[in-house]
């Protein structure tokens, strides 16, 4: 993913530390004009830093904002399902409350489909939301 904002953002592998740098001489990069050049003195650091730290920020995870687990409540015509998420973890589905909170227990790992998916209606507050 680093090698990938870098070619995006004009950034130089070896500031990041995904190349070595040879002394005194820009990176193959730069002479390509795939780097803006702050291994040679054509960019100032904090430039080079800036759009680093910008290009990384679509990246951020945001903090989950309950203090433990939740069920996300989906309900149809006939049914209700709790889906289980702590951490932006999904733990499992259930079908009344009182097992819902047999299944906050700790996530296996975190999942980067799984957040993307979740974060839009849990952070809108447009989902039914219990807390566990």
């Amino acid at each position: 993913m680093l090698r990938n904002l870098a070619d995006k953002h004009s950034l130089c592998y070896a500031a990041l530390g995904l190349e070595k740098l040879n002394l005194g001489r820009a990176c193959f990069r730069a002479m390509l004009k795939q780097c803006a050049g702050v291994c040679c003195g054509n960019e100032s650091e904090e430039a080079h830093r800036i759009r680093l730290f910008t290009s990384l920020e679509g990246l951020r995870v945001n903090c989950w904002p309950y203090p433990g687990a939740i069920g996300l409540i989906e309900r149809d015509a006939t049914d209700c399902q709790i889906h289980v998420i702590r951490n932006w973890c999904y733990l499992g589905s259930v079908s009344n409350a009182a097992d819902a909170v047999k299944l906050d227990v700790v996530a296996g790992g975190f999942d980067a489909d799984s957040y993307k998916i979740l974060c839009q209606p849990i952070l809108s507050g447009d989902a039914e939301i219990i807390l566990l």
